[in-house]
């Protein structure tokens, strides 16, 4: 073997080994596990794709202070995450999420997200929906935070949001990638949300922990009148919809796909001599 053959089988063999990694890296990034316990990759649930949410929430919103033209929005509320396979909570313990987003409203009152934060905890009592903490969903193991990056409405009633684990936050042994590691280890984490919002009559409980509660509302319901729906301005919504999270490879990762491109380009350039 000559030393041209010798390069050219050693970049068709870098580009397989590259484009392999690269490839299992693209097909497996939405699949991801939960070990509601925390106590690592054993007994982990595996997700195929989407977990589903469900959950309450209040919004508010009024002009923008820095132009009267436009309108302004914040939302506070709480989801419990929910296996799909079994229609029902995570075994083990509670997974549930405290939020408070906000953003710009259009013309058509459709939101776009400009800021916020999500909270995951993890709650050996499975109290979701009670007056545990605030609606049950903030007493248990603060396991993760994210911050809104973007998102915004995808339909009448659905909106689609995104968002990036704090750096540091994710405590290890709960969130894994599809082939086993420790999403804490991760150069990232990229939080996908989409749920379908509807109006709703909150109940005596709902009032006090989600409106009264978390978003700190003063208005109807929470002084000493009687709650009432106030839209667009101040309403009650009731959420369901998917949640998925992806980890971003790891730098030594994307060198060995670009390693593999590289090794393609000289393959290239090799047959174009001949």
């Amino acid at each position: 073997m000559n030393k041209t053959q010798a390069v050219g089988r050693l970049a068709r063999g870098l580009c397989a080994v590259g484009l392999a990694v690269g490839l299992q890296t693209a097909q497996a990034a939405p699949a991801w596990q939960i070990n509601t316990n925390g106590s690592g990759l054993p007994g982990a649930t595996p997700i195929a794709a989407n977990a589903n949410v469900s959950g309450v929430g209040f919004v508010q919103a009024g002009p923008n202070p820095a132009n009267q033209s436009q309108y302004v929005f914040v939302e506070h509320g709480a989801y419990q995450l929910l296996n799909s396979s079994a229609n029902g909570p995570f075994g083990g313990k509670d997974i549930t999420v405290v939020y408070s987003v906000s953003g710009n409203l259009s013309a058509q009152m459709a939101p776009s997200f400009s800021n916020g934060n999500i909270k995951l905890f993890a709650d050996s009592n499975l109290d979701f929906g009670s007056a545990a903490g605030n609606y049950g969903a903030d007493n248990g193991t603060l396991l993760a935070s994210f911050s809104v990056t973007g998102g915004g409405a995808v339909s009448n009633t659905a909106v689609a949001l995104q968002a990036h684990l704090d750096p540091n936050s994710l405590l290890r042994g709960y969130l894994f990638d599809a082939y086993g590691n420790d999403m804490a280890d991760a150069r990232g984490v990229i939080l996908d949300l989409i749920v379908n919002n509807q109006m709703g009559n909150p109940d005596n409980l709902q009032v006090s922990e989600i409106v009264c509660g978390l978003a700190g509302y003063t208005g109807a319901g929470c002084n000493n009148t009687p709650f009432s729906n106030m839209y667009p301005f101040a309403y009650f919504v009731e959420d369901g919809g998917t949640v998925a999270l992806t980890a971003v490879p790891e730098p030594g990762s994307m060198a060995l796909l670009g390693v593999a491109l590289g090794g393609l380009s000289l393959i290239r350039r090799r047959k174009s001599m001949r």
